[in-house]
């Protein structure tokens, strides 16, 4: 049996994000396979009640949650914690969920314990931009904290054996940041959970799951969404995520006066993404950036289509006018032009649906992910 060590973070079974999701079902299934799996999640081992398995041992980090500080706070405890289990037991290959500080806490074992390392990469630039300073001492020490992160993330690239990036943008900036060995493991979806509505009429619903941060454009879709409601009356919106943009939207949408007609959902349990997406009649984020962007495949699975930007790995699964519709960053008019467009040619409409479910089926189950995975793993293993 052979046994891998997983850093993974915080995971919080409510709040499982694209990269989240990506490790707690492929852990899932390497479990089924015989794997033997020692995690080290943080404070809270809450996990435990979605990762039950006797193949499957979570570990927790206790480290100092200080703000704007989680990262370094982390690595510390975590550092010194993993190394006095492998001072004890034998691992096989050492597993970082994502670059930052995963990667770097994995890194620094690697080169004290002579194990492989393969890391899942999801977007190595996240720790610029998905960066939300808060404070006026931090806004002074941002350029500094930038360097230092970066310096991070360059040793977890030169250090690791294997990097599986979930899109070609991922692997493109990898090896932008000195990875050596790379291949393409996507993110994906179950579509046992993940499938459309048998009978559903056709509304004016548009839905976003996203964290509320800029990189992920809501600002964009709010503004977009004051065009169109005055030409669909019946249109509404739903936001489903929290973050630190939350209080800014709420104020553009009274801004806008459309607050009858928008709906902050906060943080959904993952388990309920799925009835919100069968209800909506339109997914739509216009990312400045990602690495991924899993939000869009499960919408895809659901026969929801998609509007977007050709951001980071949006372009692997997206294909304009076939599997989705894109549109420029920064273009609220161009958004809501793009909305109407959707909701008036039904006919182009329903051909997407069929094409975006088609091409999730076969490229993106989790049964496959995990076969890479295991590939990745056989490479390592001497």
């Amino acid at each position: 049996m052979k046994r891998i060590l997983i850093i993974c973070g915080d995971l919080n079974p409510n709040d499982l994000g694209g990269a989240e999701v990506h490790i707690v079902e492929v852990i899932k299934r390497l479990a089924e396979r015989g794997y033997k799996l020692e995690v080290f999640v943080g404070i809270d081992d809450s996990i435990k009640t979605v990762l039950s398995h006797e193949n499957i041992s979570i570990h927790t980090v206790q480290y100092k949650r200080v703000k704007n500080f989680y990262s370094i706070f982390y690595a510390r405890a975590a550092l010194r914690q993993i190394r006095a289990f492998l001072r004890k037991n034998k691992v096989d290959i050492l597993h970082s969920k994502q670059t930052f500080p995963q990667g770097y806490i994995a890194a620094k074992l690697k080169r004290e314990f002579g194990l492989p390392l393969y890391q899942t990469i999801q977007n190595p630039l996240a720790y610029k931009e998905e960066l939300v300073i808060k404070g006026s001492v931090m806004k002074i020490m941002g350029s500094l904290w930038l360097k230092f992160a970066e310096r991070w993330v360059k040793f977890a690239m030169r250090n690791t054996d294997l990097c599986g990036c979930v899109s070609s943008y991922s692997e493109e900036k990898a090896i932008m940041l000195g990875a050596k060995k790379t291949m393409i493991i996507p993110n994906g979806v179950d579509t046992d959970i993940f499938y459309p509505m048998k009978e559903r009429a056709g509304g004016y619903k548009i839905v976003t799951t996203s964290t509320l941060i800029p990189r992920n454009g809501i600002d964009v879709l709010v503004r977009a969404f004051g065009h169109i409601a005055h030409t669909i009356p019946q249109a509404t919106l739903e936001i489903a995520g929290d973050g630190p943009m939350e209080d800014e939207l709420k104020h553009l949408v009274k801004e806008l006066g459309v607050e009858g007609r928008v709906k902050f959902l906060g943080t959904l349990p993952h388990e309920k993404v799925p009835d919100l997406l069968r209800s909506a009649d339109l997914f739509v984020r216009p990312s400045r950036a990602e690495g991924f962007g899993v939000s869009f495949v499960e919408a895809m699975a659901c026969g929801v289509p998609v509007i977007t930007c050709p951001s980071g790995g949006i372009v692997d699964f997206v294909v304009d006018g076939k599997t989705g519709i894109f549109v420029r960053p920064d273009d609220p008019k161009g958004l809501a032009d793009a909305i109407e467009a959707v909701f008036i040619d039904i006919g182009k409409l329903e051909d997407m649906k069929v094409q975006a479910l088609k091409m999730v089926r076969e490229r993106y189950s989790w049964d496959k992910i995990t076969d890479k995975v295991c590939e990745a793993y056989n490479r390592l293993i001497v």
